[in-house]
């Protein structure tokens, strides 16, 4: 454990927290300059907000999904607002979402002060989820709905009464479809992951299930299941601006080696095509890729929260990963995944301290 987290520990709690403190102001200080045009950074992906408006104002009356019903049906009783909904999304942004993520890594800021704090930083830091806050887009949204249903998983997995733990359960499953309202394979991969969370993980089992993993992949690609996300990838051949990886998925053979790329361009973020991607590589990638390290070196401490992240995350990564192309839409893809490593990074972080604690105890 020392050797784990003796970096984290050499940093003081009131440095953290000023830090926070001056992150904090900063992205109040670059909403507003961005909100006025000010600044302008584009992180690719599309820029939606202006259909979302234009349903909900009632300009076009075709909804891809359910969020501009959602927006149309606050505009309807008089309460949409653009740029009301948008400072709801800082607020969210800048307070909410970083304290409930440290919530459910079990972290308090009374009995976990330090790790609580280094959590709410990470999510504070997070740029992608910051860029999002800046219109009616549903990424934001989407993470909110995600936190709250891994608030209720871990209610369902972990409680111990039968009648309160069949409620969390059909609530989370009533979040689960609520988000694939939003986005199917969200929302799928979030229910199928509800059912897979007894699978217990070792470090030896790991390998097994990577090799199981790859072959499975191989064999439902060879078999035509992924048909409809290797289509779907092929649309972003149109697009222009450098930033698709133009990795060919017709090839059965290639499927593999053309995932293990995608898997690097867009989950690592490995591939870069500007300066954005190398601060977003530094930023979010390489805090992401040192806490997926230790989850696995310390896999053995996953419980049953936090198997049912690493299950999620798997099955989610691995759709998207096939059926998209484009860098500046893995950004916004990749959050839910991103958001459920820090999870689990922090709640065994908080796992392996008790440990150690109860051994010091032992031994005195």
């Amino acid at each position: 454990m020392k050797n784990n987290t003796i970096y984290l520990d050499r940093i003081s709690n009131t440095a953290i927290f000023m830090s926070i403190v001056v992150i904090f102001f900063l992205k109040i200080a670059l909403y507003f300059l961005l909100k006025n045009q000010v600044l302008n950074i584009g992180i690719g992906g599309g820029n939606d907000s202006d259909y979302y408006n234009a349903y909900a104002k009632g300009f076009t009356d075709v909804a891809v999904n359910v969020w501009p019903v959602i927006l149309k049906f606050l505009n309807d009783i008089g309460l949409y607002s653009r740029d009301g909904i948008s400072y709801l999304f800082l607020f969210l942004n800048l307070l909410v979402i970083p304290h409930v993520i440290a919530h459910l890594s079990g972290l308090s800021f009374k009995d976990n002060q330090k790790y609580y704090l280094y959590s709410f930083l990470i999510c504070l830091i997070y740029p992608t989820l910051f860029f999002y806050t800046l219109d009616v887009y549903r990424d934001l949204f989407m993470v909110v709905v995600f936190i709250v249903g891994c608030f209720f998983v871990k209610k369902f997995v972990n409680s111990s009464n039968l009648v309160f733990s069949l409620l969390f359960f059909f609530i989370s499953i009533l979040i689960g479809f609520f988000l694939s309202a939003l986005r199917p394979y969200l929302g799928y991969t979030f229910l199928i992951s509800i059912f897979l969370w007894k699978i217990k993980f070792t470090k030896k089992r790991l390998f097994v299930f990577l090799i199981l993993y790859f072959i499975a992949l191989f064999t439902a690609n060879y078999l035509g299941l992924f048909s409809v996300l290797t289509e779907y990838r092929t649309g972003f051949e149109k697009m222009e601006g450098g930033s698709n990886l133009g990795l060919d998925f017709s090839n059965p053979v290639m499927f593999i080696p053309n995932f293990i790329l995608s898997i690097l361009g867009q989950l690592l973020g490995l591939y870069i095509t500007n300066p954005l991607s190398i601060i977003l590589l530094l930023i979010e990638t390489l805090p992401f890729l040192l806490m997926l390290i230790y989850i696995i070196r310390n896999i053995g401490l996953a419980d049953n929260f936090v198997r049912f992240l690493i299950i999620f995350f798997v099955l989610y990564a691995s759709v998207w990963l096939i059926g998209n192309d484009n860098l500046g839409t893995a950004v916004r893809l990749r959050m839910c995944n991103y958001i459920a490593i820090y999870i689990s990074f922090f709640y065994i972080l908080r796992l392996k301290k008790l440990s150690l604690q109860n051994e010091q105890a032992v031994n005195k």
